[in-house]
């Protein structure tokens, strides 16, 4: 087993609140740190009460990013009320998604766990104009090279979406909306997806939006999203997941996706879903990208190249040269696998409110 695998598997094991004794901490706190998972280490370790496992300076460094993170949120949480109450005074209620609704749902002792860099909005096509001209009338603009409106005083960006391209394929916004539940916070009234339906948000978004399918990466903050999805009250219906994800794409977009939470975290594989040895081949080359970072470089190469092509065939595709897509893949090809967890130590809090 190589030191990237002992890591991951460590890494895995600590935010299921299981941490292994081990000496060697520092691959696995980089990894996290490289994942955003350093805050959900230290509070899964902590509601299980094993934070003892970790070496002093270890532990008080995840106490430390925890902490400044868990004021982020906060800060993120007052922003999202703020412009969602402005959205509800101009008679939209938006549909929370990603971090937004982890945000709302999550219990207090972890609302400093999950890290997020954005606020995550939908409304339906007819209502996007005018959410527009509501958020900018509180004095949000348009972001330049990112994707997102923000203000200087704000911690975060604020995303606001209308169900455009691939996800609107599988799930309009409107529909979205109509089987979405009322959730309310002190001014302001939003909707909240099913569970069901935000599995559908994270695999379509990682699998197919952000190309993971074809570059064979894992994005293991968002697994573990899924993963604490699998564990809410509100069952999964996977059947549902099967015939709204029934084209070769999605259906080998979610095989995968679900193949990886049950061979990292032990999730069951549902009895509803029948796995292709397309999504067999995919999940081993994802597993072997993730243990063995350089060997597989060829095959990350290889991916990138096809996410690129896939890109720009696409009907709202881009020029990658251009919009410097192509360079932003070389980079990440090029960057170390590796980086010390000192690089955290600065998580940006955003102007105090």
């Amino acid at each position: 087993m190589t030191s990237a695998s002992v890591a991951l598997r460590a890494l895995i094991a600590c935010v299921k609140g299981e941490p292994p004794r081990m000496d060697a901490w520092t691959p696995v706190i980089e990894l996290a740190n490289r994942s955003w998972l350093t805050p959900a280490l230290f509070s899964a370790l902590a509601r299980a009460s094993r934070l003892d496992v970790l070496p002093q300076e270890v532990g008080a460094y995840c106490a430390f990013i925890h902490e400044r993170n868990r004021e982020r949120n906060r800060r993120l949480l007052a922003q999202l009320e703020e412009a969602v109450g402005a959205l509800n005074g101009s008679g939209i209620r938006p549909t929370l998604l990603k971090g937004a609704a982890i945000l709302v749902t999550a219990p207090d002792d972890r609302q400093g766990s999950r890290m997020m860099c954005d606020l995550d909005l939908m409304v339906d096509h007819h209502e996007h104009e005018a959410a527009d001209a509501c958020l900018r009338g509180i004095g949000y603009r348009t972001t330049y090279g990112m994707e997102g409106m923000w203000r200087p005083d704000d911690t975060g960006l604020l995303e606001l979406h209308c169900g455009s391209g691939s996800f609107d394929r599988y799930y309009p916004a409107e529909e979205l909306a109509r089987s979405s539940a009322l959730v309310a916070r002190g001014a302001m009234s939003a909707r909240l997806t099913s569970a069901t339906c935000r599995v559908l948000h994270l695999v379509v978004h990682d699998q197919i939006k952000e190309g993971d399918y074809w570059r064979g990466t894992l994005d293991l903050r968002h697994l573990h999203d899924l993963y604490e999805l699998t564990r809410a009250p509100e069952a999964i219906d996977w059947g549902y997941l099967r015939e709204v994800l029934s084209d070769r794409l999605g259906r080998h977009a979610l095989q995968t996706e679900i193949l990886s939470l049950h061979t990292l975290f032990g999730t069951p594989l549902p009895h509803e879903i029948h796995f292709d040895v397309m999504a067999r081949a995919q999940h081993r080359r994802r597993m072997l990208q993730q243990s063995h970072p350089v060997a597989s470089m060829p095959l990350r190469l290889a991916g990138e190249m096809a996410w690129i092509r896939q890109r720009v065939r696409a009907p709202d595709g881009v020029d990658p040269f251009r919009q410097g897509f192509a360079r932003r893949v070389l980079r990440k090809l090029l960057q170390g696998p590796k980086k010390t967890y000192a690089s955290l130590r600065g998580v940006h809090l955003g102007p105090k409110l």
